[in-house]
């Protein structure tokens, strides 16, 4: 078990996670492009749980052409990690990224616990209508045994100076709470929080349907969904247990494994 640092993080504890959390190794960078990019290029000689982490990352990723704006005192991690090793077979890997939004929205509610805190298929994290987190889950070219699981969540950027068409869309726990909670805690609370989670997947105690449907921004509410050439709109009618989003049209409800979704207003 290492910890690889090329600076003293300002904002984490990287003993302290590592310690206490089910990470086995930790990369950290004081700068860099995409965390995800980091974990994708590091090699998987010993195969074991590590979070590759950042206390500025310049140009993360999200799904298609997104970007996640980042700025200081934001939290953006990736996680390189065997789902075997938490029972999760391959079957399952589409349901990772629901699983972490929901180990998110659990961790949220303990920092911040009167507000309103939603999941919107399959990736985003809101809190009172706006975004506070993205995940993007890919696997590392060529792996079949290994996930990398990027995160990126405003803790204590406020987005007062951020762009308007930003400020529209996103918020931050500070901006929400006027609290400044250590990135640091809230990234050792969710760790915590995903380990049970995809421990429960993993041996099928998590109803994630269920558990989706608790805090889903869409059921219920007419959307689109653009998944290539093709787009569609109907009524939202929540997730299956296999993670596709149910959309009914016509009468009819018809399960859909990806795409670009918007809630039509």
């Amino acid at each position: 078990m290492t910890i690889s640092a090329d600076f003293t993080s300002r904002w984490f504890d990287l003993e302290r996670l590592r310690e206490d959390s089910f990470i086995n190794e930790v990369e950290f960078r004081r700068e860099c492009v995409s965390t995800n990019d980091l974990a994708l290029s590091l090699t998987a000689d010993n195969q074991s749980s590590t979070l590759v982490l950042t206390d500025s990352q310049t140009g993360g990723r999200g799904r298609g052409n997104n970007q996640w704006w980042a700025r200081d005192g934001s939290l953006t991690f990736s996680l390189r990690l065997m789902p075997a090793d938490f029972s999760v077979v391959h079957k399952k890997w589409p349901l990772v990224s629901l699983t972490t939004a929901i180990a998110v929205a659990d961790m949220l509610a303990e920092f911040a616990p009167h507000q309103t805190v939603g999941l919107k298929w399959p990736n985003d994290v809101f809190m009172n209508g706006r975004k506070i987190c993205g995940i993007l889950v890919e696997p590392p070219k060529g792996s079949t045994s290994e996930l990398v699981i990027g995160v990126g969540i405003n803790v204590a950027n406020s987005l007062s100076k951020a762009p308007q068409e930003v400020r529209k869309i996103a918020t931050s726990i500070v901006d929400e709470t006027d609290n400044e909670f250590s990135p640091s805690d809230v990234l050792l609370k969710f760790l915590q929080h995903f380990e049970t989670l995809i421990r429960h997947l993993g041996s099928e105690s998590l109803n994630l349907s269920e558990r989706w449907q608790q805090q889903c921004t869409l059921t219920g509410h007419q959307i689109s969904i653009e998944s290539g050439d093709r787009q569609i709109a109907g009524l939202c009618r929540g997730i299956s247990d296999t993670g596709a989003i149910n959309v009914e049209t016509d009468g009819v409800i018809r399960p859909w494994y990806g795409g670009i979704v918007r809630r039509i207003e």
